[in-house]
């Protein structure tokens, strides 16, 4: 071979050379992928790929949005949103998520600003992946589950997730105003997050205060029984009633473990409820009640008899009155 062919071939080859090294804009990265980590609790059964497999994800109870990566050894965390790590087929791929139920979802960029909260989010965005990466966080103000589908480069995939809910923001209760000396006084009720769901797991009984003040109620732990409604998601108190004729206060309280704080967003929290009960001797009652029907049949039987006379009289109408 000439000089002149082999200084040309080497040229060719020098340029090949450079041609290879230089990749397209938006070249092939890798398959599509979403991989979600930071789960509530490190259920192995809970991967995200059916509602009843949804990725549980603590309900933000302060309004704040914070992500805590899963740990084996960590039975809960104090984590509020999944981070969704996208993989694109292309380097800046552009990326869709849409969301159901109560999931929302907010990028990296919004995240990491350090504001979010739970009315941040969104559910539907658009992102562009990075080198062919691209991040999304997802949180939910609602136990039941809920989707998020992210897609790109005409592939997609969807995760199920759902809130655990831990602390009361708000009770719901009532109670009986008049009951029997000794006698039974009900506390029926709801308690329900700052979102209106139902705890994930019941406020034990443990958590529950019952005080009274007026004759024997005074200082004391009151609860007798207490039960929990699963169907109804309702609790029951009964306690008994004051030993003493008179009125009586009712205080129920809970054990700052299972309380929200406050939160200007979440409107007033209802975390007490107090009851004015009246203990009263029924039986009492139910003679002056009778005594009080027997005066008012008399006097109804008065006036029958004078409206029957002016019957039989024929200067009144023509029926008469039954007497009582």
């Amino acid at each position: 071979m000439s000089k002149k062919l082999i200084a040309v071939a080497a040229a060719a080859a020098l340029a090949l050379t450079g041609l290879v090294g230089i990749a397209p804009a938006n070249s092939a990265v890798g398959p599509f992928n979403v991989v979600p980590t930071g789960a509530a609790s490190n259920h192995t059964d809970r991967d995200g790929t059916t509602a009843a497999k949804s990725i549980q994800i603590n309900v933000p109870s302060a309004d704040v949005l914070r992500f805590v990566a899963s740990d084996a050894s960590v039975a809960l965390t104090t984590g509020t949103v999944v981070k969704l790590e996208v993989t694109t087929p292309g380097n800046t791929d552009a990326i869709t998520i849409s969301s159901t139920g109560g999931v929302k979802v907010i990028t990296d960029t919004v995240f990491d600003d350090g504001d979010a909260t739970s009315a941040t989010g969104t559910q539907t965005l658009t992102d562009v992946a990075a080198t062919g990466n691209a991040t999304v966080y997802a949180y939910t103000t609602s136990t039941a589950a809920g989707t998020v589908v992210v897609s790109s480069g005409g592939s997609s995939e969807t995760i199920h997730i759902s809130g655990l809910s831990q602390f009361v923001y708000k009770l719901n209760l009532t109670a009986t105003s008049t009951a029997a000396i000794s006698g039974d006084v009900t506390i029926t009720g709801t308690a329900k997050d700052a979102f209106g769901n139902d705890l994930t797991t019941p406020v034990p009984e443990a958590s529950w205060t019952v005080t009274g003040l007026g004759g024997n109620f005074t200082g004391a732990a009151l609860t007798d029984t207490f039960t929990y409604t699963a169907a109804t998601k309702t609790y029951k108190m009964v306690v008994t009633n004051r030993n003493s004729a008179g009125s009586a206060a009712l205080s129920v309280t809970l054990d700052a473990a299972v309380k929200s704080t406050a939160v200007t967003a979440f409107g007033t929290p209802v975390l007490t409820a107090f009851f004015t009960v009246n203990a009263a001797d029924l039986s009492a009652q139910v003679t002056a009640l009778t005594a009080q029907v027997a005066a008012l049949t008399a006097d109804y039987n008065a006036l029958a008899a004078k409206w029957n006379a002016r019957v039989a009289s024929k200067k009144a109408p023509k029926k008469a009155v039954t007497l009582k």
